[in-house]
């Protein structure tokens, strides 16, 4: 059970992509909600008594002092789904807790490579804007079934003036192995490795970099 938890209304929601939705979050009195970094979390809390809970990305590109923005993944039916016993609403009331924000490490001496995947998306642009930001360059790999179900495509696109951007759409298991691996190959032992999607997706990533970086150099955005 989290302390100190923030009543708030779904006040809109819309698509991103296929089978993904923005959902915007605002207190009850309209009053600012507390400061977060880009890359954030947040757990929303569906209900105070039996307590179901799930953590979200929130979307440092819509968001504002007096809305959180997160990123869902709707229900279709899919048995990995992100959102499988949650279903968000307009007018749906919820509890937050206090956000928490991802260490990113701002060391232009140091090479960052970063891997999203599903809403894990919104974590890593967060995280990408602010090496942008503090004028480090980085490699970003974002991996989608197709280009319809790519979330945050444009913003991750509009990062490419300041670091590598790559898409892989529909890779099959193999594939997507191979292409994690070459991109973290070869990486020196102090480069940064971040990473945010589906658990068996940030395990593969883990897994692989754990034989190029030291552990404490492999950062996992953890949602849902």
């Amino acid at each position: 059970m989290h302390d100190n938890l923030l009543p708030v209304i779904i006040t809109r929601k819309w698509q991103l992509a296929e089978s993904y939705h923005a959902v915007e979050l605002q207190t009850k009195s309209r009053s600012e909600l507390p400061s977060f970094d880009d890359g954030a979390c947040v757990t929303l809390v569906l209900d105070n008594v039996i307590y179901k809970e799930r953590t979200y990305p929130l979307c440092c590109f819509t968001s504002r002092p007096g809305a959180y923005v997160i990123a869902v993944r709707q229900d279709d039916g899919d048995s990995d789904t992100e959102t499988a016993d949650i279903s968000l609403s307009q007018g749906d009331e919820a509890f937050i807790v206090t956000p928490r924000s991802p260490t990113v490490i701002l060391d232009a001496r140091t090479r960052s490579i970063l891997f999203a995947g599903g809403v894990g998306a919104a974590s890593i642009a967060g995280i990408a804007n602010r090496l942008a930001l503090a004028g480090q360059k980085f490699e970003l790999h974002n991996f989608a079934r197709s280009p319809e179900r790519a979330v945050f495509r444009e913003e991750l696109d509009a990062l490419k003036s300041e670091g590598r951007v790559h898409h892989h759409f529909g890779l099959n298991a193999d594939r997507l192995e191979q292409t994690t691996s070459h991109a973290m190959s070869p990486a020196q032992a102090n480069a940064q490795i971040y990473c945010s999607g589906p658990p068996a997706f940030m395990d593969l990533i883990e897994r692989q970099a754990r034989d190029w970086v030291y552990p404490a150099n492999i950062h996992k955005i953890v949602l849902g």
